[in-house]
């Protein structure tokens, strides 16, 4: 099977000890010169697919890509390998957690990083070691914890990143670290040491494109999705029961089936995912009341 060709990756070349000793360099350095294992598509793949499918229906297209990009890696070496995708659409439908979904699914480490705001690069590219709060980059940290050399990295609402300098810009860092050549002789400020990020997965989301560099639009792929119907909110609504009474810890067999007119009733007054999600909640809430309403009856009598 050509799968076994190319199992692990060494990550961490060189991790001196010089400026810190302490025990989160010397994680790195138990790992120096150490193969780490490769992630390989999800086997049998077809059923992550299906399921996503299932979930989200409306983000099709982004689907498609995610599910060409492995059904290539499992005809090549099988490792897990996709293409740089950026995911734009209006807020609301479901983009991050379909990104979520698919890592979890395909039982990948991954790691969430909201560029929203962010002004500087640091998340990404570390902190000095001569301060004695420094951290690794968030990259390099997620594959040392993970002792996975080919996780994903979710890089969210990338078109809110702010344009500070100070210490670098997160986009002209993201550029580095989604182009293989660059990636592959990596230089965290923390590490100081060359660390081989090639493997890395990215994917990101955006509400729109046209505010983001062109540098960054040529090197990612760009699916486009558009706003929710009341067809694709009917379609989640069951789900967005399921999840809301399982976040509050209730058993599946007493989670409420919704009849029909109250779902049209939701459906209608929701335009996006998170609308639909708030509905839901207060309708579970309202059944909770007349079931506490219910029991107290009982109680008096």
């Amino acid at each position: 099977m050509l799968q076994s060709l190319f199992p692990t990756r060494v990550v961490f070349h060189q991790v001196p000890t010089t400026g810190r000793s302490d025990a989160v360099v010397q994680e790195f350095v138990r790992l120096e010169k150490t193969p780490l294992d490769l992630r390989h598509v999800p086997v049998p793949e077809v059923s992550v697919f299906i399921q996503l499918r299932a979930e989200f229906p409306w983000l099709e297209e982004t689907i498609s890509v995610l599910d060409h990009a492995c059904m290539l890696a499992r005809r090549g070496n099988g490792i897990l390998r996709l293409p740089p995708l950026l995911l734009v659409g209006p807020t609301g439908i479901g983009k991050t957690s379909l990104l979520r979904r698919f890592c979890e699914l395909a039982e990948v480490p991954y790691l969430v990083i909201s560029a929203g705001g962010a002004s500087d690069s640091m998340v990404l590219k570390g902190a000095s070691r001569v301060w004695s709060t420094a951290q690794p980059g968030a990259v390099i940290r997620l594959i040392q914890q993970t002792e996975m050399a080919n996780p994903i990295i979710i890089i969210d609402e990338v078109d809110k990143c702010g344009s500070g300098n100070q210490n670098g810009n997160l986009i002209d860092t993201l550029l580095q670290l989604i182009e293989p050549s660059s990636a592959a002789m990596w230089h965290d400020e923390f590490l100081l040491g060359r660390a081989d990020l090639s493997a890395v997965n990215y994917l990101m989301t955006a509400n729109r494109s046209d505010q983001l560099s062109g540098p960054l639009l040529s090197r990612v792929r760009t699916v486009r999705q558009g706003f929710m119907c009341s067809k694709d909110l009917l379609r989640a609504l069951p789900q967005a029961v399921a999840q809301v009474a399982q976040s509050y810890g209730w058993p599946a067999e007493q989670i409420p089936v919704m009849d029909p007119l109250t779902a049209q009733r939701i459906v209608r007054a929701s335009k996006d995912l998170r609308k639909l999600y708030r509905a839901v909640e207060v309708w579970l809430r309202i059944i909770a009341e007349n079931e506490d309403r219910q029991d107290a009856g009982r109680v008096v009598h």
